[in-house]
């Protein structure tokens, strides 16, 4: 049964790369299975449950830009066949520097790609070798430049605080030359250490105040090369902001597709099963849950105020089936005159001293 994408985003998860990093817990291969099987799953997937007009398009991993050539151009005719692209619509793929191609950028240009992340985590070799990661800083960096070659100009990269070997200057430093590289969108995501991966097996640990210290030290460098916070880890020149993420922090439908993707209609959740090789023999295994009224206004509450925009009033009183203002009054007016809330024209936002707290105002607005 097919799923109306009306206005919807859609994630495509490509689950491929070259090696293992000693940070990752995502669902990945390293080679075990052939790509061009998973495909054709991926496309008989597509070909039964997308429809309707999509307005945001998302190719995550793994690696998407390992793929075999030619293949990320058969997913996106599958998509094309299935859906109606919006005028406007973001079509992204993540990209690793070190297997971001000639060949695949022109690829993704052909596809009508718009906007390409790079996953970089850093621009000091040590801390990348330590890291796992295949590609060197001077990799990263001609990677950006084939990029804009190739007509790339919405390039997000991500960076990533409390690796091994890393210090505050390395930090400041990457930030420094991607910024003087007009990159138009940076994440910086502190790192959570999964069971399971080569760091936890290690027994590495993060200094959450160290990173925490970073994290304050990037927000005013970033502010000064004029890139605004949208999302707790996520800056932005104005009219860069991820449009696909936003829907994920604002609860809005989404369609998963690919091994391990998960799926949201507005109120139900959908998750395909992590088995790689029961993807490709078409056991897709799709399991689903209802969320509850109290779990989607949790939800809402939780990912909006990681957010510049915040939460909006009227979204959380349909939501909560009531005057959802007046149920938190008093901890509203309370987080207010402590400084920590800022009334907006829709509803409320945290303050910039908030985000250091912000777990502990999230539980009192549940």
């Amino acid at each position: 049964m097919k799923t109306d994408t009306a206005q919807q985003g859609i994630y495509v998860h490509i689950p491929f790369c070259r090696s293992r990093c000693a940070y990752c817990g995502f669902v990945s291969s390293v080679c075990e299975h052939s790509d061009k099987d998973y495909v054709e799953a991926l496309v008989h997937e597509i070909r039964e449950r997308v429809s309707g007009t999509v307005d945001s398009v998302y190719f995550g991993g793994g690696t998407p830009s390992v793929l075999t050539g030619g293949l990320l151009k058969k997913i996106v005719k599958a998509l094309r066949e299935c859906a109606e692209f919006s005028a406007d619509c973001e079509i992204t793929t993540e990209a690793n520097p070190d297997s971001f191609t000639d060949g695949f950028a022109a690829e993704a240009g052909e596809c009508g790609v718009n906007r390409i992340s790079f996953g970089m985590q850093s621009l000091n070799n040590d801390i990348l070798a330590a890291a796992g990661r295949r590609h060197t800083a001077e990799q990263a960096l001609a990677a950006v430049e084939r990029a804009k070659l190739f007509g790339f100009e919405n390039l997000s990269c991500d960076l990533m605080l409390g690796l091994p070997c890393s210090s505050e200057k390395d930090v400041i430093a990457s930030v420094k030359t991607l910024c003087e590289q007009d990159i138009k969108h940076l994440s910086v995501y502190a790192l959570s250490v999964e069971k399971g991966t080569p760091l936890y097996e290690r027994g590495y640990k993060v200094d959450d105040d160290a990173a925490a210290d970073v994290y304050e030290k990037v927000c005013l460098q970033l502010k000064g090369y004029g890139f605004e916070r949208y999302e707790v880890s996520n800056f932005s020149k104005r009219g860069y902001e991820c449009k696909h993420n936003k829907k994920y922090w604002t609860l809005a439908p989404y369609v998963g597709l690919g091994v391990a993707a998960h799926s949201y209609d507005g109120t139900r959740r959908s998750f395909n099963t992590s088995d790689i090789a029961g993807y490709i023999a078409g056991l897709r295994d799709e399991r689903r849950e209802t969320v509850t009224a109290s779990d989607a206004l949790e939800e809402y509450v939780m990912l909006g105020l990681r957010t510049a925009e915040g939460i909006d009033s009227n979204r959380a009183s349909e939501l909560c089936g009531c005057e959802w203002e007046q149920l938190k009054s008093r901890e509203l007016n309370e987080l207010i005159k402590l400084g920590m809330l800022e009334r907006t024209l829709k509803g409320f936002k945290l303050s910039e001293k908030a985000y250091y707290v912000m777990n502990d105002i999230i539980v009192r607005l549940v």
